[in-house]
């Protein structure tokens, strides 16, 4: 059977991991404002988000975009939340808007700035994202199946395994507690770069994480430090981004996690995704990179949609990431089987002849 070195593999995890733990993903969360915008207290918001939606579909229509491929996530919502909040302090041009579209924001920008409607409504959606979508009853129990990455990392070798997360919610944090696992933060709880030292012999860690959109227990402070908190943030300090763009990308942690993650789809034989749908173009970039120097080079796909085949789910993420499917594994399965059946050694080194090394990983991993 094959061994895997150091850094061979690694994890990629997305919102669909965390669904059997009752967490919501992106389109479930859309889903729940749209409900509960019928309710008297999100009233007020309906006609700002039916703009907003009104917005982002039309901007993927002038991209070129397939009208019946377009997907609206919380993501997007926020993100253009966001933009109209900006445009009201004059922090950035209204360049973002479509066209026409542009002359119904003003509206929006003035009620804005008398009344604090745009931000209100982001508050309320982050007061949901901290409450009962990321963290609703029994989450902790229920996320148990995350502990089967102890396993994974104890078959290794004893070498660390990096996981790489999109998602807010901390599965990951509650399941690894008792492990040796590097976050990022020092024992006064502040972020820092220079705790991923790979090459420390001195360091015993398990497991190396890395949150590339941030967290719902990260704050940032006056002084622009990250801290780690388990009181209450204020929405504007939540260190959260929904979806990376090129000015979030520009300073840490995110710049420094996205560059990790790059030079760790580099350096890896075997990428392994749970949860993710290859919506975002950055990450899929990415991933692209990092399996296009060699046909050797191996992604394990776990996505679950019992309505679709598994060959056409292949097909259509060779076509995103434009890799031969050969390269492509796919397990159409909940995230509880998949790590509690599949997530070993055994399992993924029959992708692999027993030949295969490590020869195309850079000297410093």
């Amino acid at each position: 059977m094959k061994k895997f070195s150091d850094s061979e593999v690694i994890i990629l995890l997305g919102a669909g991991a965390s669904c059997d733990a009752g967490i919501l993903n992106s389109a479930q969360m859309i889903n729940e404002i749209e409900r509960k915008l019928d309710d008297v207290v999100w009233d007020k918001y309906k006609r700002l988000y039916r703009y907003i939606k009104s917005v982002h579909f039309q901007k993927q229509i002038v991209g070129g975009q397939n009208p019946n491929s377009i997907g609206f996530n919380i993501e997007d919502l926020v993100s253009l939340l966001d933009i109209i909040v900006g445009i009201s302090k004059t922090e950035i041009d209204t360049y973002t808007f479509v066209g026409s579209w542009e002359k119904d924001l003003q509206p929006f920008i003035t009620e804005e700035r008398s009344t604090s409607l745009v931000s209100d409504f982001k508050e309320s959606i982050v007061k949901e994202l901290r409450g009962e979508w990321l963290m609703p009853t029994d989450w902790k129990s229920k996320s148990s199946y995350y502990k089967k990455f102890i396993d994974l990392k104890n078959e290794l070798d004893g070498f660390p395994l990096k996981i790489f997360s999109l998602n807010y919610d901390l599965c990951v944090e509650q399941n690894l507690k008792d492990e040796k696992t590097e976050s990022g933060f020092d024992e006064f709880d502040n972020w820092n770069f220079r705790r991923y030292d790979y090459g420390d012999t001195n360091k015993e860690t398990s497991f190396y994480f890395y949150k590339l959109h941030g967290s719902i227990n990260w704050q940032k402070t006056k002084e622009e430090r990250l801290i780690k908190t388990e009181g209450d943030i204020k929405t504007d300090d939540l260190a959260i981004i929904f979806g990376i763009s090129n000015k979030l990308q520009s300073y840490d942690p995110y710049l420094f996690y996205f560059y990790e993650f790059r030079e760790h789809c580099l350096g890896a034989n075997l990428i392994i995704s749970s949860g993710y749908s290859f919506l975002d173009d950055h990450i899929n970039d990415v991933i692209k990179q990092g399996l296009k120097d060699s046909p050797e080079k191996r992604l394990l796909v776990n996505v679950y949609n019992d309505r679709r085949e598994s060959d056409t789910i292949k097909n259509e993420i060779s076509e995103i990431l434009k890799i031969p499917e050969a390269q492509i594994e796919i397990y159409n399965k909940k995230a509880i089987d998949f790590f509690n059946k599949d997530l070993n050694v055994e399992e993924f080194a029959k992708f692999f002849l027993e030949s295969d090394s490590l020869s195309s990983l850079p000297e410093n991993f």
